[in-house]
């Protein structure tokens, strides 16, 4: 029974990962759980708020102060780690290391939760290191235009590079009404959201 318990968990977490790439959420973790954090809200400043996500309405890269890592148990992309962790290393002491249900869960479940803050820390090590580097106020960004770095999928995340006030920013990008854009494509930058910018494809 347990090893069914196993197989399940693996084959849930995995396909949620999977699904998660393909889509292009998998690091939205981070604005949801820093937004958290803060109070969330939209037009609230927060660790993955603009630039360096600090400031009231502003992103400020030159204060020196990096974003600080919490761990985001509650997460989709946490929960799918530790789910699809538990399974394959529960699998892998059952019949790997021929152990029992009991040692085997002793295994499982330490072995995951580590895979699982390394999992989650390299994410947010990902997303911090799309941000820009100037001080930029997230309604300068507003109207300005913008290339598509990284193709936006249906319903998903991609990377833009938008140019203002003679500084180039960068950072994770949806388009408004969930289309997809193509890698090159020129947009227009309708807000910053959450620390995303929230695009729309220009007029030719």
């Amino acid at each position: 029974m347990l090893v069914l318990a196993y197989i399940a968990l693996a084959v849930v977490g995995s396909g949620y990962i999977l699904v998660s790439m393909l889509l292009g959420h998998l690091f939205d973790f981070s604005s949801a759980d820093s937004a958290a954090h803060a109070g969330g809200g939209e037009h609230v400043a927060t660790e993955t708020y603009g630039v360096e996500h600090a400031g009231h309405g502003e992103a400020s890269a030159g204060d020196g102060v990096a974003a600080a890592f919490h761990f985001p148990f509650f997460s989709p992309l946490a929960l799918a780690t530790l789910s699809a962790s538990v399974g394959g290393l529960g699998l892998v002491a059952r019949y790997g290391l021929k152990l029992a249900d009991g040692p085997s869960l002793l295994v499982a479940f330490p072995g995951a939760l580590a895979v699982t803050y390394g999992v989650t820390y390299a994410a947010f090590k990902v997303v911090q290191g799309s941000r820009g580097t100037s001080t930029i106020h997230a309604r300068d960004l507003e109207g300005v235009p913008a290339e598509i770095l990284t193709p936006i999928p249906e319903g998903g995340l991609g990377e833009a590079a938008a140019s203002v006030q003679g500084e180039r920013f960068t950072g994770p990008a949806r388009e408004e009404s969930g289309r997809a854009v193509p890698r090159g494509t020129p947009v227009t930058v309708v807000r910053l959201s959450g620390g995303t910018l929230v695009v729309r494809i220009a007029a030719r």
